[in-house]
């Protein structure tokens, strides 16, 4: 074979072999580039789906617009929206959010537009805690946030009030203060009087928390004369505040004093607007607990008070779903204190 023929021959194997290389490559690329897209469009489906499912949980429609969904989300809620093979850009005004989705090429693929709402709340405190444990039984079926107000120096306030806490409730002292029913005043322990110096006060306090356990809020107990005392009102809450807790005015009368002096001392307080079992009949006790859920949305958020008792704990477990459904959503007292 000639030198020449041997030159040709070498030059098309050299030219095959960079054809089949540029070949290779392209198939490869082109291959790389579809397991790309794939990674990108399994993860808009699975994105879509987190959106969708979220509404059928939650009731909450979803407007579709081309690549474009918009609906309300709970403030609080997450929902696992990032993703690793896409691009996200994030724009938050006010209580709305829009993500932006877009490919390896940088074009969009999907927009959430999501507007964040806070439910109505409705918190329920539960008075009178203490007299048995056996009551706690029927309050543990609950499986959603109450709150418990317990009085000192009953037959079994620390065991009743350890028992709530260990269910994850929240616990405050519900402390005696003179009302204007002697004969309650007098059968009362541990009650603190507008007569009382504020050594004696204090004593009362700290003695009514040490048989309880610690706690971080209190609300009063009776107290009708004592809260409208502003001046005592004003000694124990700025001593409690020293304790760093938070004061719930149970409203025995309409001036909420307690609350008001609270306010100005730049301590956490709220206020009760609502008994709910002024009546022990379930029956009523349901229907109390709609005027609840009524102020609650009216107002945006309520303080209701009910007592520890079979009836009531009953009436509430029955209207769970009546309050879910409704919209409102049941929280602890701290979530409602100013």
């Amino acid at each position: 074979m000639s030198g020449i023929n041997k030159k040709i021959i070498y030059g098309i194997g050299i030219i095959s072999i960079l054809i089949i290389a540029v070949i290779f490559k392209w198939h490869s690329g082109n291959k790389y580039e579809k397991q790309i897209k794939l990674q990108e469009d399994l993860a808009i489906e699975k994105i879509i789906k987190i959106v969708n499912d979220y509404s059928i949980i939650s009731d909450k429609p979803v407007e579709k617009d081309g690549i474009k969904y918009t609906f309300d989300l709970k403030k609080g809620v997450n929902l696992d929206l990032v993703n690793e093979n896409l691009q996200i850009k994030e724009t938050l005004k006010n209580k709305r959010k829009e993500i932006i989705y877009s490919d390896s090429k940088g074009i969009e693929k999907l927009i959430l537009e999501i507007n964040y709402f806070t439910p109505p709340k409705l918190a329920i405190l539960i008075d009178d805690v203490g007299m048995n444990t056996k009551t706690t039984t029927y309050f543990k079926k609950i499986d959603r946030a109450l709150s418990f107000a317990t009085i000192p120096y009953l037959p079994k306030t620390n065991q009743a009030t350890k028992i709530l806490k260990e269910a994850g409730f929240e616990v405050i002292l519900h402390m005696p203060m003179e009302g204007s029913n002697e004969i309650l005043n007098r059968r009362t322990a541990g009650l603190i009087k507008p007569s009382m110096t504020e050594k004696e006060i204090y004593d009362k306090f700290d003695g009514a928390i040490e048989d309880l356990g610690a706690v971080k809020g209190f609300n009063n107990h009776m107290g009708s004369r004592f809260t409208n005392d502003s001046e005592k009102m004003r000694g124990l809450l700025s001593y409690a505040k020293k304790k760093e807790m938070f004061f719930i005015d149970s409203n025995t009368n309409s001036k909420k004093e307690g609350y008001k002096i609270a306010k100005e001392l730049d301590i956490p307080t709220y206020y009760t607007s609502y008994f709910i079992d002024n009546s022990h009949k379930k029956e009523n006790i349901m229907e109390a607990i709609k005027v609840s859920v009524r102020l609650a949305k009216e107002r945006k958020k309520v303080l209701v008070i009910g007592h520890y008792r079979k009836e009531t704990a009953e009436a509430i477990y029955e209207m769970l779903d009546y309050i879910e459904d409704e919209g409102v959503e049941l929280v602890p007292i701290s979530e409602v204190l100013e």
